[in-house]
């Protein structure tokens, strides 16, 4: 019997639906599959209101986790296979994700398996080199990572993820697209499942190493990670200027969100065209660069 734990937060619900579309091929007699869902005392909200969305901007780039909810998982807990389905919040994992690697519950992948499958926008990168390290940390063994970018690209995603987030709508508005991961992409997550079915006797193997980077689980745009490289600098410093003027919630460091809003306000609008010229002449430099960390990387750019 082969023993697999899907672990996850999910808010909108693109999560849950790729996990679910991602483990369907996998369920058969020989095969425990457990559900573990991740949560926070208090738990964020969906949709949110846009105070409170940008509040924790300080907290998830800064690496501050909030209390773990109370899990039905034993810390010493063994399994095959952890998958672990987590989202992009401001260039880091969600701060529910960070909560559960900040939790002795962590322990549970300790020499295990771990396959990364992500929902986000374009920027995803430092939020996984992030997640990389978290479960580094916690012991565990990253072999492969899918990543589900939002539809329509990164101009699109600039303005339907956070009316998703904010208002939980995800229907096209005039010429954006749906808000959100493709429903044809998250059935297509079945390939993925098909491959982790054929090969159940190499989850335990003792130097883990990639079993669907051939299928090349992860699209990389270069014009994306150019304008998430130039916007870090400046999001880690509002960050820990926030963080100085108080806690969440605290009125002092209001001004400083505002200004983060700002800068995305006046900021990406000019930096993601600028990113598109550049990105032909740097295009595979940086696929090369995340090739290293991410196997099965594919550039469309």
């Amino acid at each position: 019997m082969k023993r697999v734990l899907v672990l996850y937060y999910s808010q909108s619900g693109d999560v849950r639906s790729a996990l679910e579309a991602l483990v369907a091929p996998m369920r058969a007699p020989d095969v425990e599959i457990r559900w573990q869902p991740v949560d926070t005392v208090p738990r964020y909200p969906f949709p949110w209101g846009a105070h409170e969305f940008f509040d924790c901007m300080p907290e998830a780039v800064g690496g501050h986790a909030p209390q773990l909810a109370p899990m039905e998982l034993n810390p010493g807990e063994r399994f095959d296979l952890v998958i672990l389905g987590w989202q992009v919040w401001f260039l880091s994992p969600s701060l529910p994700i960070q909560a559960f690697f900040a939790a002795p519950q962590a322990q549970v992948l300790r020499g295990t398996r771990v396959i990364s499958v992500t929902c986000c926008r374009q920027m995803w990168q430092r939020a996984h080199g992030t997640l990389r390290e978290l479960v580094s940390r916690a012991d565990g063994v990253l072999t492969d990572s899918i990543v589900l970018t939002h539809q329509g690209g990164s101009l699109a995603g600039y303005l339907t993820a956070p009316r998703l987030m904010i208002t939980g709508r995800r229907d096209k508005l005039g010429l954006l697209p749906a808000g959100g991961v493709a429903c044809g992409d998250i059935d297509a997550l079945s390939r993925f499942g098909q491959r982790l079915r054929e090969t159940k006797d190499r989850w335990s193997e003792p130097q883990p190493g990639p079993m669907i980077s051939d299928l090349e689980p992860v699209e990389v745009n270069a014009a994306a990670v150019l304008a998430e490289l130039a916007v870090i600098p400046p999001v880690v410093l509002l960050a820990r200027l926030a963080r100085l003027c108080g806690g969440p919630g605290n009125p002092a460091r209001r001004p400083v969100l505002w200004l983060f809003v700002l800068m995305l306000v006046v900021f990406l609008p000019v930096l993601l065209p600028a990113s598109a010229v550049l990105a032909p002449l740097v295009r595979r430099r940086l696929t090369r660069r995340l090739a290293r960390g991410l196997p099965g990387v594919r550039d469309v750019t």
